[in-house]
């Protein structure tokens, strides 16, 4: 099964601009090997219809934005680049290759609908560390440990940020089943767009992800660039003092006008440009 839906993946791919496809195709494809790797064949086919998901909503984006490439002219004895023209790729072989891809998944049992939905997909417990439940520790040490951070703390064993998280920038408790009174949003690492690892911005207080530019609040919510989403994340909830992260269940993140935090950006980019 896990080599049936990567080969399919890597057809799907298709669907990117060559250019992006060539730059990233295999990142994206070992990262999915990475998710299904170790899972039943039912979670295997969860992860995979999240990621065919985020794929169907991303690449149609990044062909429509992809460059057009130069046409040359012949001027006298030289040749010479003409003006850029913005012109649409032909999209006949392409998109075939990509609706042939969405029938086999079709006919393998998914919906015909891939996108749309907010879907979770599990990860089974390995007993501690990433895909189990991670104790990051008491309350006030997790507490200092986001301030003296910045307001966002990075936890490796996660693969997580924790922001702080107060109700009262909340109000229609959008996050309050996530955090569950433990004062603190957890945060997977990972762009929505590509699977990039995104940094903390200090200077705009903004998770930005380098590789096409996708910005995120402090609250993981969507701001600019081709993600389809915000963040996604993991549940909060606390043992006594003790903060657990639930890592075995990757919660999807908010829909890009889904946010609840009415923060702006508290200066330059570290991107550059905005």
């Amino acid at each position: 099964m896990e080599r049936r839906l990567i080969a399919l993946y890597r057809a799907m791919l298709g669907a990117y601009p060559p250019e992006l496809r060539d730059e990233y195709g295999e990142d994206m494809v070992a990262l999915l090997a990475e998710m299904l790797r170790g899972r039943n064949r039912s979670e295997q086919l969860r992860v995979f219809r999240r990621v065919v998901a985020d794929l169907a909503i991303s690449a149609g984006r990044e062909r429509l934005t992809a460059p057009a490439p130069l046409a040359a002219t012949a001027v006298g004895p030289a040749v010479v680049a003409a003006p850029p023209v913005r012109t649409r790729t032909p999209a006949g072989p392409t998109r075939r290759s990509f609706l042939r891809g969405s029938l086999v998944v079709a006919g393998a049992g998914f919906s015909a609908s891939i996108g749309g939905a907010s879907l979770a997909f599990l990860w089974p417990s390995r007993g501690e560390g990433f895909g189990a439940l991670v104790d990051i520790g008491a309350s006030g040490e997790v507490a200092e440990a986001v301030r003296a951070a910045g307001g966002t703390w990075a936890v490796p064993s996660a693969r997580a940020y924790l922001v702080a998280y107060d109700p009262a920038d909340d109000p229609d408790g959008l996050y309050a089943e996530i955090t569950a009174g433990a004062g603190f949003m957890a945060l997977y690492q990972r762009c929505v767009h590509l699977g990039c690892r995104v940094p903390w911005c200090t200077s705009s207080t903004r998770f930005e992800c380098p590789c096409h530019k996708s910005r995120y609040n402090r609250w993981g919510e969507w701001q600019d660039g081709p993600a389809p989403r915000g963040l996604d994340r993991f549940s909060v909830t606390l043992d006594g003092d003790r903060v657990i992260v639930d890592t075995r269940t990757v919660v999807t993140g908010p829909p890009r006008m889904g946010g609840a935090l009415a923060e702006p950006a508290s200066g330059p980019s570290c991107l550059g440009g905005a």
